[in-house]
């Protein structure tokens, strides 16, 4: 190799580095300037277009928020009876009132009872009741499970808040 190197001219020594340097740097591009430059621009592109959407999703949450208030006030039940009264008759609605065994008013807005082997579903069902259709909110709750399948003790607190 080196014998022929040296038995070309200085002219075609000269043109044959200038082409092998034009070669690698042709090269180093196509194989790594190129490559490199591609996965930056897909990476920006990604970036922007997760943007756009955490930007959409910011939007929307906000409308999401919005219907779900509006939704909450139009199923929110407007009741002027007294929250003994709105309780006891509900209980009785739901089949409950044969379980409370103690019915107490803290104030008008706040009713503590006690219930006793109580069906658990039909409990869980008649407070999601009250919080979603009357707005009365669940202040504290004690449940303890009954030798029976399925039945419950439970303590209870309602409290509507005041308007």
């Amino acid at each position: 190799m080196k014998d022929w190197w040296f038995s070309r001219s200085s002219q075609d020594r000269m043109a044959i580095t200038i082409t092998a340097c034009v070669v690698g740097l042709l090269l180093v591009y196509l194989f790594v300037w190129l490559p490199f430059n591609n996965k930056i621009i897909t990476k920006r592109n990604q970036v922007e277009s997760q943007m756009a959407t955490l930007e959409w999703m910011e939007k929307s949450a906000e409308e999401v928020r919005s219907l779900r208030s509006r939704q909450a006030r139009s199923n929110t039940k407007v009741s002027n009876e007294a929250l003994l009264t709105l309780v006891d008759r509900t209980a009785k609605q739901n089949q409950l009132s044969k379980y409370i065994q103690r019915l107490k008013p803290q104030d008008n807005d706040s009713v503590q009872l006690w219930l006793e082997q109580a069906p658990f579903d039909a409990l869980v069902q008649w407070i999601g009741l009250l919080v979603r259709q009357y707005n009365i909110d669940l202040d504290a709750i004690s449940i303890e499970r009954d030798e029976s399948s399925g039945m419950v003790d439970a303590r209870l607190t309602l409290l509507r808040e005041s308007t």
